[in-house]
Parts: C-alpha cells; sequence; structure tokens
C-alpha cells in the first residue's frame, strides 16, 4: 500500500495524514509509519524519539529485521492499532556526544558540543582505504586501551545484528540494555568485543594520524580530526516500536538469517 493508500484508509477511518519530514513534524502524532526497509526504520525512529510517537515498520526493503509487518497486512494492522490491540516494545537507544577541539588564545582549548541519538550504532572509522585510524579508548573516565584498526563500533543490543555482527561481535537480545563495543579489523592482538553495562559511557578519542569518520546508524555525521573526542552511553530515551504478536527473538534471528534453512556443521 503506497503513501496516497494510507492516506485514503486514515482519512475514511477519520484521522489525519502528514509527511514527516524533520523531528518536530512528529509532536502531537499518535503513530508515525515507516514504509521501507531497515534503514527507513532508523530514519523513522530518530524523527520520532524526541516526541516518543509509536512506529509501525511496513517492510518495503529485503530484510527488514527491524520491521514489524508486510504491505499486504497494514490495513488490518493500522484497524488494531486504532482499536488499541497492541503492544510497544521499547528499546534502547545511544546518546552520542562530540567534541571538537579548538585551539583558543595562550593554549586554552574550548569545546563545541554536537549531539546524535542511535537505535543501532556509532561507528567511528578510517576515511580512506589504505589506512588505519588510532583510537584512544576510555571507559567511564579512566583509560581502557588504544585501537589501530579500520574503526570502532559501540552498539546497542538491536544493532548487535548489525554492522557489529559483521565485524565478529556477539549477537545479543534486544530486551537487555548494554553497549557492545566492536573493533574493525585491528591490527593488534586483541581484537575481541566487549558487552559494557548500560551506566557505562565509552570515550574515543581520534589520536594522530590519520583523520576518522563519525557514522551514526549508517549516515555520515562528522569528520573526525586529532585531539577530537566522542563520548557515548545508554540515551534515557527509548525506542518505541509498535507489535503485534509476541514473537520470540530467537525464532525471528532464525528467519531473517535462513537458519532454519541452512546445515551448521559439515
Amino acid at each position: 500500500m503506497a503513501f496516497d493508500e494510507i492516506g485514503e484508509w486514515c482519512r475514511a477511518n477519520g484521522f489525519e495524514v502528514i509527511n514527516v519530514l524533520k523531528s518536530s513534524d512528529s509532536l502531537g502524532l499518535e503513530l508515525l509509519i515507516s514504509l521501507g526497509g531497515d534503514g527507513t526504520m532508523l530514519r523513522a525512529i530518530d524523527l520520532s524519539l524526541a516526541y516518543q510517537v509509536p512506529v509501525l515498520g511496513v517492510n518495503f526493503g529485503h530484510l527488514g529485521y527491524l520491521t514489524e509487518i508486510e504491505p499486504a497486512e497494514l490495513s488490518s494492522s493500522l484497524e488494531r492499532f486504532f482499536e488499541g490491540n497492541y503492544r510497544l516494545e521499547e528499546r534502547m537507544t545511544l546518546n552520542i556526544e562530540v567534541y571538537p577541539m579548538t585551539v583558543a588564545d595562550r593554549g586554552r582549548a574550548s569545546r563545541e558540543h554536537l549531539h546524535f541519538v542511535a537505535l543501532n550504532e556509532l561507528v567511528v572509522e578510517k576515511s580512506f582505504s589504505g589506512n588505519v585510524v588510532k583510537l584512544s579508548v576510555g571507559i567511564s573516565g579512566k583509560h581502557f586501551l588504544d585501537y589501530e584498526a579500520d574503526g570502532l563500533i559501540v552498539a546497542t543490543p538491536t544493532g548487535s545484528t548489525a554492522y557489529s555482527f559483521s565485524a565478529r561481535g556477539p549477537i545479543v537480545s534486544p530486551s537487555l540494555s548494554a553497549l557492545v563495543m566492536t573493533p574493525i579489523s585491528p591490527h593488534m592482538l586483541f581484537d575481541r568485543a566487549l558487552v559494557l553495562a548500560p551506566t557505562e559511557r565509552v570515550e574515543i578519542t581520534v589520536m594522530d594520524g590519520q583523520d576518522a569518520t563519525l557514522m551514526v546508524d549508517g549516515i555520515n555525521r562528522h569528520s573526525l580530526s586529532m585531539g577530537e573526542m566522542v563520548s557515548v552511553g545508554a540515551s534515557p530515551l527509548s525506542a518505541n516500536i509498535v507489535k503485534f504478536a509476541e514473537r520470540d527473538f530467537r525464532e525471528i534471528l532464525k528467519s531473517k538469517f535462513g537458519l532454519g534453512e541452512k546445515k551448521m556443521y559439515r
């Protein structure tokens, strides 16, 4: 069902429809409908998060890991939602703060503050192929380790099945709250992911060498230079995803990755 058809259904049932283009557009909405794949769902959640609007994902993409229904189910699902026959699944999000360092008079450092929120992950990665980035990583104010790698991912449990999974990170149930820190192709002996408490913060500072790129849920948000720091932890805001049935996380995982169709042994 296309956007125009959704509009016809809603108007016939006494509901107003708007096209949400910025976060402030979601103020006062009862429901935000995402038409697309997982990337569209991430964008919809970003637009709805500040006002805690529920998001219903309709899968027009390929994988559709975050979406709830298929296009043919939309009319009946809208009826169920406005009848109150649904539940909201809360998903942890990340609060990301970026502190670009600038040198002021007499060597004093001043900071300009940038802020982002992510459902899946934050990625600090190399800007150019053939190079690595050097990153100093602290956890809750204490230095942990210096990484030389293609990049570093800090993911939510929801994001643990996205880029972090491709970088050999663990799969974490989305019902949990945790930070998953996974290096990307590290040039060092320690190449394991860490699962941290949601009360902890990860501080990533770009060291000397190549600049880095800050990606938030797959979108290039900022170019990081030497001395700039990214601080990431759990956000107080949860994404509210509309669900109609109790679906086991492990069954969704098996279905989306085709695990039941393949032999997992030789």
